[in-house]
């Protein structure tokens, strides 16, 4: 279960990375969406993995960015948020990043579950096995 959540955080982080140039940002959506649906087993494994993975990538990606430009343009913004500093946007950002991957997971996971017929198992078997 763990190493589900994990590798598709990763995957998440990897895809979404490579593809962050030229694309809009709401790739991470359809990205985390194709991970959660293809490795995740459960709604609340898709949420984890798409929160995980969401927000390490757009964090990692708003650190690059506030540093490349000495938090000149994160400070500007701060002052219009009521004086939130640099380390706390990118937080927010990243929070931010997670929630939208997150749903993103959630969709692709019961996206599959409503196309994909599930094994013939009854509810209290499949309990069981977890």
């Amino acid at each position: 279960m763990i190493k589900n959540i994990f590798l598709g955080a990763l995957l998440i982080l990897a895809l979404g990375q490579l593809s962050h140039f030229g694309l809009p940002w709401w790739i991470l959506v359809v990205i985390a969406g194709l991970v959660g649906g293809w490795l995740t087993k459960s709604v609340w494994q898709a949420f984890f993995a798409g929160f995980l993975g969401g927000s390490m990538l757009w964090s990692i990606a708003a650190f690059i960015q506030d540093n490349a430009n000495n938090s000149a343009l994160s400070e500007k913004v701060g002052q219009l948020f009521l004086g939130v500093s640099s380390s706390q946007l990118i937080l927010l950002t990243g929070l931010l990043g997670g929630i939208i991957g997150a749903l993103g997971a959630i969709t692709g996971k019961l996206g599959k579950d409503v196309f994909i017929k599930p094994s013939n198992r009854h509810y209290m078997q499949e309990r069981r096995r977890r």
